[in-house]
């Protein structure tokens, strides 16, 4: 069976590479899906509930962390979290437009999508839970900015909202606590593997997707027409742009394809 990942070898240098050196580091295809997201705010509030769901899902972890100093560090990564969940909601409120208020809840923001993504995601170890909000983040805000490219938020605003958030942070606890524990890298490895699928999944239910193109993308034995066809295409296509920089982000800890 083909290894998505691999494992570091014993004795090889943790330092974070820059994309140039990464074989997944190619230009990503040119594919678009924008005609597949869902109206402006119900993007901007999936963003925002997702931040706030991560931010709920690694203050769990924080009784894990039995160092001081770690434990500072965490909690600061989910600090950084709960801030972005903050602006996103603002232009949620904004993205109203003078429409009738939309409380941020239920489908309008997504929340079962959420919901069920971090409570697949069960981590054994704090380290895990840091790793699964590094990688999937990751995910959904490369998936966001092709989802919602160009999209108008209202309010002078556009969509991507944000800049790119520094991941160094989460990498830098990381990699000191694989210098530390040399069984993590292992560990560390099949998670990442654990968590891409169910990242995928939530990047799924953004979409607004017609029933015979969601039977064909759960089940690919079945026939399809032209159009299904060319519109499953086009999101496998983007899924691979988005595995290929998930392969980067593990590379990037020492976890090697």
């Amino acid at each position: 069976m083909f290894r998505l990942f691999g494992r570091r070898r014993n004795g090889a240098e943790l330092r974070v590479r820059s994309r140039s050196e990464s074989v997944h580091a190619a230009r990503p295809s040119t594919v678009r899906i924008d005609f597949l997201a869902p109206d402006a705010r119900t993007l901007v509030g999936s963003m925002a509930y997702f931040k706030l769901a991560a931010f709920g899902y690694l203050t769990a972890a924080l009784p894990l962390v039995e160092d001081p100093e770690a434990r500072a560090r965490v909690a600061a990564l989910a600090e950084t979290l709960l801030a972005r969940h903050r602006r996103y909601l603002d232009a949620f409120h904004r993205a109203a437009d003078g429409e009738d208020t939309v409380p941020f809840a239920g489908d309008a923001v997504r929340q079962a999508a959420s919901d069920e993504l971090w409570g697949r995601l069960t981590p054994n170890l704090w380290q895990e839970a840091v790793l699964a909000v590094h990688l999937v983040d990751g995910i959904a805000v490369d998936f966001l900015a092709r989802l919602g490219h160009g999209a108008r938020l209202g309010g002078g605003l556009h969509w991507p909202l944000l800049d790119r958030p520094d991941d160094s942070p989460a990498v830098t606890v990381l990699l000191a606590e694989m210098e530390r524990d040399d069984t993590l890298p292992d560990r560390l490895s099949m998670w990442g593997r654990r968590v891409v699928g169910d990242a995928l999944l939530w990047c799924r239910a953004l979409m607004v997707l017609d029933e015979p193109v969601l039977r064909a993308l759960r089940d690919s034995t079945l026939e399809r027409d032209d159009e299904v066809q060319r519109m499953v295409s086009q999101i496998e296509a983007v899924h691979t742009d988005l595995i290929a920089e998930h392969t980067t982000r593990m590379e990037r800890l020492g976890l090697t394809a």
